[in-house]
């Protein structure tokens, strides 16, 4: 009697531990915010609705028994029912669970929905039954059609901005060549009376501010200009050097500059831009020099997994830690105008043509003196 006994408590425990796993996994189902519903397979292939939760209600505003039981051909409308069935099918073909992105018109609103379903197979390998689930992701996606939107309207503005500041820059230069051919003009006039001397004093600072704006003015275009007419193609960075220092053959001579550039690869690139960016660095570089020092300029490439690093290195008069950052931002000078000629552009384009190769460019110090201007170009470039 006693043994009986026993195995009736364990009976009786075992029932009550099913049973509240059974509440438990009841309570899940009907307060997780995913839609869940089950749809049993009868033998004509038609699919019957075994279970929904109470998401499911919630979201089409039916109840219970208006969905329980039924053909899911008397609850979905086409055009929806038509795309669900084939969806249905090649669950149970492949065996393997389908989803897809839906949008529902619901009578809570319309709803963006991930829907997933995953078939249930019985020993002989036929279809009993079908696990479906719907996740809201309609706000998801009205955020990144925002985003999207957003995105557009920036690009939009930068456009504008970008045309305003082309145009505005050449409609400028023509009035500045006017004013400047005319204070040359009348500075020849007064140049011979010495009763003039305030008169063309003024006129030399109005030379002077005209010059400066002019090649603010160029520095805009130039700016305005990378990046306009792209043609992506093979381009060997030796050869780009190569011209630069052609170009720069004077300056080099002038300034007794050794110029040391090592093997330099074929990269991916725009040609037109990257000769721009090694024109600004080497000129740069030969500008910014030490007053006790012979410029000396390296110009060498280190190759990674997914890009080309290229360092630009001299040992000039080098550049205040503080100023890394700055060196890149449009009109941002470092030096006096009276010490350095320049618009203060040049870095900034430098930066735009980095942009342009998906890489990035940046300033180290140079031991044991001067810069290094490290710049690195996407080899799989699109």
């Amino acid at each position: 009697m006693s043994t009986n006994y026993s195995e009736g408590f364990r009976k009786d425990s075992y029932n009550q531990i099913l049973k509240e796993k059974d509440q438990i996994l009841s309570l899940i189902y009907d307060t997780v915010g995913d839609v869940i519903f089950a749809l049993n397979v009868d033998n004509s292939g038609d699919y019957i609705f075994s279970s929904v939760n109470q998401s499911f209600l919630n979201a089409t505003g039916l109840k219970r028994e208006q969905v329980v039981g039924l053909n899911v051909k008397d609850v979905i409308p086409e055009p929806s029912l038509s795309m669900v069935l084939g969806k249905y099918e090649t669950a149970i073909a492949t065996k393997a669970s389908v989803s897809w992105e839906e949008i529902t018109p619901y009578p809570t609103g319309t709803k963006i929905g991930e829907v997933r379903i995953a078939p249930i197979f019985d020993h002989f390998g036929k279809c009993k039954m079908l696990i479906g689930s719907v996740h809201d992701i309609t706000e998801s996606r009205n955020y990144a059609k925002k985003l999207e939107d957003s995105m557009e309207k920036i690009a939009q503005k930068n456009y504008e901005l970008e045309q305003m500041g082309y145009v505005t820059s050449h409609d400028l230069s023509e009035p500045l060549n006017t004013i400047q051919s005319f204070s040359m003009l009348l500075q020849e006039e007064l140049q011979n009376d010495e009763s003039n001397a305030t008169s063309i004093k003024y006129l030399d600072y109005i030379e002077t501010a005209t010059k400066r704006m002019k090649v603010l003015l160029k520095g805009m275009i130039d700016y305005n200009i990378i990046g306009k007419q792209l043609e992506l193609d093979k381009v060997d960075t030796k050869t780009i050097v190569d011209g630069v220092l052609e170009n720069l053959a004077g300056t080099i001579m002038n300034e007794k500059a050794e110029i040391i550039v090592n093997d330099l690869p074929t990269v991916k690139g725009y040609e037109s831009e990257l000769k721009v960016l090694f024109q600004n660095l080497i000129s740069n570089a030969i500008k910014y020099k030490h007053p006790e020092r012979t410029p000396k300029v390296e110009v060498v490439c280190i190759e990674e997994p997914q890009k080309w690093k290229f360092e630009v290195s001299d040992n000039g008069i080098g550049i205040d830690e503080q100023y890394y950052e700055k060196v890149f931002h449009v009109f941002q000078r470092l030096h006096k105008k009276n010490e350095f000629d320049g618009s203060g552009i040049g870095l900034s384009i430098c930066k735009k043509v980095i942009d342009l190769h998906e890489g990035q460019i940046w300033v180290e110090k140079n031991n044991p003196e001067g810069t290094k201007f490290c710049f690195t170009l996407c080899k799989k470039l699109k």
